[in-house]
């Protein structure tokens, strides 16, 4: 994987103005992460592109000015068909913090398992390091696969 970051705007805060990521999967699969606080106009949340559909996450215009702070409206697009909205599972607020104290107090499993969580941030790192060393590929170090 490589990673490029970008300092152009906001120099008193420490994370970078713009990111790319891009992950090379065994067999050519590419996947491409991009996030930016200079565009002057904001991309979707995120999207899947596919030769057999794709999967567009919007931003919920309701939560202005903070849009994080709602999960993103999933709209799915397939060839042979209309568009449609994907309807998502309502978790209540502050699940997390309610499945963490379950785990910690009885031992309940949570949703996202530690290593699903520790390998989110060996990507995170891996992306980093690239970006630090000129965009040099970085193999981050699962340990799940």
């Amino acid at each position: 994987m490589t990673g490029i970051n970008h300092k152009r705007l906001w120099h008193h805060a420490t994370n970078a103005d713009h990111a790319q990521v891009t992950i090379t999967f065994v067999g050519g699969k590419q996947a491409t992460f991009v996030h930016s606080d200079l565009a002057a106009a904001r991309r979707p949340k995120y999207y899947v592109l596919g030769t057999s559909g794709a999967i567009v996450a919007d931003w919920d215009p309701r939560a202005e000015p903070a849009v994080a702070d709602l999960p993103a409206i999933l709209t799915l697009h397939l060839p042979e068909a209309p568009s449609t909205t994907v309807e998502l599972q309502n978790i209540e607020p502050y699940e997390f913090h309610r499945e963490l104290s379950a785990y910690l107090h009885a031992g309940t499993p949570m949703q996202v398992s530690t290593a699903q969580s520790r390998d989110v941030v060996a990507v995170m790192e891996a992306a980093e390091s690239s970006a630090s060393s000129g965009s040099k590929p970085v193999t981050p170090k699962l340990l799940t696969r």
